[in-house]
């Protein structure tokens, strides 16, 4: 049972890790965004020569296509994180069904035991009475 319960905590290590990584690809995603965003709202306070006009797009088509990588990235990381919540769900679902059987054959031995105990104490009981008996049937006679 503790190895168990030491894969969950596992698997349950490797999906936060998998989480954040979601999280940081989001981060990376915005903060190329607000980059661009800055820069077009610098360009048009401005004028600008051609070469200047040039950059920036030549800088906010590669911040498209780095966008668009980003966002395979992170559809990537999302189905990781799919698989892996049910890996946790799997490993929680087994350490549950472990524990019911867990507790289900206790309860088997603890029904056969008190089964023994009573069926001990019922010949006992008998063979008291019997010895009683037969004491009683040797003062009598």
């Amino acid at each position: 049972m503790r190895w168990r319960t030491s894969q969950l905590n596992a698997e349950k290590a490797k999906l936060e890790s998998l989480r954040m990584r979601v999280e940081q690809a989001r981060a990376e995603k915005q903060k190329l965004l607000e980059a661009v965003l800055r820069e077009k709202q610098q360009a048009s306070r401005q004028s600008i020569s051609g070469s200047e006009l040039q950059r920036l797009d030549a800088y906010a088509h590669w911040a498209d296509e780095e966008s668009a990588r980003i966002e395979v990235k992170i559809r990537a990381y999302q189905e990781d994180v799919q698989k892996q919540t049910q890996v946790v769900t799997d490993c929680d679902r087994n350490i549950r069904l472990l524990e019911r059987l867990r507790a289900r054959r206790k309860q088997e031995w603890q029904e056969e035991t008190d089964r023994e105990l009573e069926s001990l104490a019922s010949d006992f009981s008998a063979a008291q009475w019997s010895r009683e008996r037969n004491e009683e049937n040797r003062r009598i006679a």
